[in-house]
Formats: structure tokens, C-alpha cells, sequence
């Protein structure tokens, strides 16, 4: 792109060189204007596929990057806030996200103010190369995603990275996490940050792990960690908002205990995990809101793994729309919906392979139940979108399953479910989650095939991603983000 094209652009800085006009009377008024000094664009070093661009400027209230590269279309990144329009000179960023490695470009900035906008002159800027490993990894699919980023995490044994890739499969943003402890549960919060839980354990390991917020450029914000005597359990993490105001953290934790399970045919000295599910406040407070050890008896372990010493393994919490929390509990063929404010209760679903009661029986199902399950959502309607391991399938088969629960009938008919063709059985982690326009993504994360899965709620395919890596951690979920910048409901 030429720069007598680029000038061309902002016409709307034309008016930077008038200096009155006339007010309704008649009479001449100055018009304040933005102004700009010292842009410059450099690396961002926590990602080589984002820059900043930083400024002075006064008589702005918000600025954004234009950006382009060959012959590419012009591009834009969202308008941000600079802190209102003080007529006093402060410093200011733009940051530019979802960029190519190792290429070239253009950038220029516009500010907003008083109702006018300028630009400022063209820099120009050239992206790095990925890390090694992640020059390896793409999603691979005949057509492109529909919309936005897939989101996961991702290990090359000594590093960690929370990995965005674009429509087209390519790595467009990511997070390093270098230091020996991968990354689990990854997601992008409802104030557009991003959160990832790094920790080794996978559920009843005494390991210290924490949970950290980042925001979009990769620097972190706050971190998060087990209470004394506790530890951080990786499957899921939610940052709380009261009137989009930060209001806390809703995690997962685990404790042990010394048993003797010479009953059950055990030892008679066994270390055995239970969890908790632990709301912390916005000062740093927690408190247990529900604790497995006081609701559950280890016989309801009816989907044992080798090695784990966890009886209970919750692996994900929804926060419904009454906000009450629901939680599963893979190892009991269990989800339950807890009271926020009393920890009671409210009611139970479990598949017939569980040992728990059930406050719904299954009906509509061909498969009659789920079992290992993952990803459990509360949907906006009431209904539980499950990720079904299928362990006890026969064969075993994994696929995403929707009951409608009937609190007077005491059902869960059957709504929605999807099997992938061929079928895939991932025996472990798995993820669903629904789009605003009733798609659902299928994650396919363990085992030989790991695929990212996008159905219509015909379950036709739009999209069928394959992770494609050299020597890459097990993805614990795939989900989409809309937007790299900022929250958008998927």
C-alpha cells in the first residue's frame, strides 16, 4: 500500500489544520483538537504476534492502530480508552494482536477527541518468529472455523502455552509459560482477560499449582493459589463480576486424608483426595462453599483410574443462570447443582451407572446415561450440556449429550447429542460448549485423534479441526473466543 493511499485514509485529519469556525451566532470559537508525539511500535514480549504502539497525546479520549502488510486488506484493531480527553499530554498504547510471524508492517494510529479525529505518521513494524514448538502446531480442517479464535493449552515438556489459533488453523495468539508446569483449564473471563491454571497435578497430587489473569497483552494481573493445608485442583476456574466490577474467584481445591480402606479390600493407611468447591472474594477471603468429604461416601467411586488417589475428581463448574453453581463429578457419574449462598444441594442428576441417587431419570437416551462425563454447562434455558466420556458405553464412545431437565416430571429427556463420524472415544478430559446461535464445539482431547468439532443442532459439521503437533501436551478443552481484545459471546 502506497502512502499517498494511506494519506488519503484519515481525511478527517484535514481538520487538524483548522483553527475556528463559527459557533450558532456567528462567532468564532477555537475548536480543541487531539495531537499526537513520540509514536513508536515495538515487539510485545510476551507474544511476537502482537506489537504496542505507544504515544503522547492530549485532547484524546480513546485511539486505535490501523495496520496493513503487502497487499493485504486494511485492518483495525478496537478503539481503547485513554482516561478521558485532558488537554494535559499523557502517555498512551494501542495494542495490536493476531498478527503473522516473521512479517512486515504498516501502522498508523487515530485519536479521537472533541469530536475530531487525526492520525498520526505511518510506522513501520516487523514481527518475530514463534517458538520453536508452536511453528509445529496448527488445526488442521477442510474449511475454515466460522468465526473467531480456538482457544486451548498446549506443552512441549517444559513449557506451557495458552494457544489461540485463527479461522484458518494457524497459531494467531499465544501465552509461554516457561518454568516445567503445564497449563490446564485455559479460558478467556468476561472482562476479556484470559486465565490458565498451571499446575502438574491431575487431581490428588500434593503439588502446589497456581491460577493466573493475564490481560490480552500477556502481562498478569493477579494470581491465585490453594488455601493452607489445601491444593489447587487445574479443571476449572472462574473470575467472579458484580456490575462488571471485580468480585472474586470460584475454584476448585482438594484435600487429604490418611484412611483405612482394609474394608473395602484396601490398605489399611491410604491417602485419598476429596475436593472442595472454594469461592474466593475480591480481597482475597475464601471459603469453602461445598465440600465433597461431607456428601459423598467413597463407594460412590464408580469410575476409578489407575494411579489417582482422588475418589471424587470434579472436573468442571457452570455457573447457571439463576447463579447457582453446577458441578460434575466424573468419577461418580454425577452432576450436581449447589446453592451459591448455602452450599446445599439443590438437586442431583446421575447416570444409572452411578452408585449416588438421581433426582431425574434419563429417558430419550439410546445410550441410557453418561459416564465419565466432562464440561458439564447449565445452558441459558435450563438444560445440561454434557461432554459424555462414554467409559461404560458398549463400545465405548464419547459424545456431546443435552438433557432438558424436568423438575416436575423429574426427568432429563434427551435434546441434543452428537457422535463424531468415525466415532472417537476419549477416555479422558473433553469439552462442549454452545454458540448464541445454537452450534455446539466438541472437544475431542485425548488420545491418538484430538479434534476441535463444530455441529449445527441437526448435528451437520461446519467445522472438524485436527490438532496437529509435534510431541504437544493432551489439549485439556477447546473453546471459542470471539475476539482477542475483548469479551464477545460466542
Amino acid at each position: 500500500m502506497s502512502m499517498s493511499l494511506k494519506a488519503a485514509l484519515p481525511i478527517a485529519a484535514i481538520s487538524l489544520f483548522l483553527l475556528a469556525c463559527g459557533d450558532d451566532n456567528g462567532s468564532n470559537v477555537p475548536i480543541v483538537k487531539p495531537q499526537f508525539s513520540a509514536f513508536t511500535v515495538a515487539a510485545n514480549p510476551n507474544n511476537v504476534l502482537s506489537a504496542i504502539a505507544t504515544l503522547t497525546l492530549a485532547n484524546a479520549d480513546s485511539v486505535h492502530a490501523v495496520y496493513w502488510t503487502g497487499g493485504d486488506a486494511i485492518q483495525s484493531t478496537p478503539f481503547s480508552s485513554q482516561g478521558g480527553a485532558s488537554a494535559t499530554p499523557v502517555s498512551g498504547t494501542a495494542l495490536l494482536l493476531g498478527l503473522r510471524p516473521g512479517t512486515a508492517y504498516h501502522v498508523y494510529l487515530e485519536a479521537i477527541g472533541h469530536g475530531s479525529t487525526i492520525s498520526s505518521d505511518t510506522a513501520a513494524f516487523t514481527t518475530g518468529a514463534l517458538p520453536t514448538f508452536l511453528q509445529s502446531v496448527s488445526l488442521t480442517s477442510v474449511s475454515p472455523a466460522s468465526f473467531g479464535y480456538i482457544l486451548t493449552s498446549l506443552w512441549d515438556g517444559s513449557t506451557a502455552y495458552i494457544t489461540a489459533f485463527d479461522s484458518a488453523g494457524n497459531v494467531a495468539w499465544y501465552r509461554a509459560f516457561p518454568g516445567g508446569i503445564p497449563a490446564e483449564e485455559t479460558k478467556q473471563q468476561a472482562n476479556g482477560d484470559f486465565t490458565a491454571v498451571l499446575t502438574t497435578s491431575h487431581g490428588g497430587e500434593q503439588v502446589a499449582g497456581q491460577a493466573v489473569e493475564l490481560t490480552p497483552d500477556g502481562s498478569i494481573v493477579r494470581t491465585f493459589t490453594a488455601a493452607d493445608g489445601s491444593y489447587l485442583d487445574g479443571h476449572e476456574f472462574w473470575l467472579l463480576f458484580n456490575n462488571d466490577a471485580y468480585d472474586g474467584a470460584l475454584m476448585l481445591q482438594y484435600t487429604a486424608r490418611h484412611l483405612d480402606l482394609s474394608a473395602h479390600g484396601g490398605p489399611s493407611d491410604t491417602l485419598v483426595t476429596g475436593h472442595q468447591l472454594v469461592r474466593q472474594d475480591a480481597g482475597g477471603s475464601q471459603h469453602v462453599v461445598f465440600d465433597a468429604w461431607d456428601h459423598f461416601q467413597l463407594t460412590d467411586n464408580v469410575e476409578p483410574t489407575s494411579g489417582q488417589i482422588d475418589f471424587d475428581h470434579p472436573n468442571a463448574i457452570s455457573i447457571a443462570p439463576d447463579g447457582n453453581y453446577a458441578v460434575s463429578w466424573r468419577n461418580l457419574d454425577v452432576i450436581t447443582k449447589i446453592d451459591a449462598s448455602t452450599g446445599d444441594l439443590l438437586w442431583t442428576l446421575a447416570s444409572p451407572f452411578s452408585a449416588r441417587a438421581s433426582d431425574f431419570a434419563i429417558t430419550g437416551d439410546p445410550l441410557n446415561g453418561f459416564s465419565a462425563q466432562h464440561s458439564a454447562r447449565v445452558l441459558a434455558n435450563g438444560n445440561v450440556l454434557i461432554f459424555d466420556n462414554g467409559t461404560k458405553h458398549a463400545p465405548s464412545v464419547s459424545r456431546a449429550v443435552e438433557y432438558q431437565l424436568d423438575s416436575s416430571a423429574h426427568t432429563a429427556s434427551l435434546a441434543f447429542q452428537y457422535k463424531h463420524a468415525p466415532p472417537i472415544y476419549t477416555n479422558f478430559t473433553g469439552s462442549v460448549q454452545r454458540f448464541v446461535n445454537g452450534n455446539t464445539l466438541v472437544g475431542f482431547t485425548f488420545g491418538g485423534t484430538l479434534k476441535a468439532t463444530e455441529v449445527t443442532p441437526a448435528g451437520d459439521v461446519v467445522y472438524d479441526g485436527t490438532l496437529v503437533s509435534s510431541g504437544s501436551q493432551t489439549p485439556y478443552r477447546f473453546t471459542k473466543v470471539r475476539s482477542l481484545y475483548r469479551y464477545e459471546q460466542p
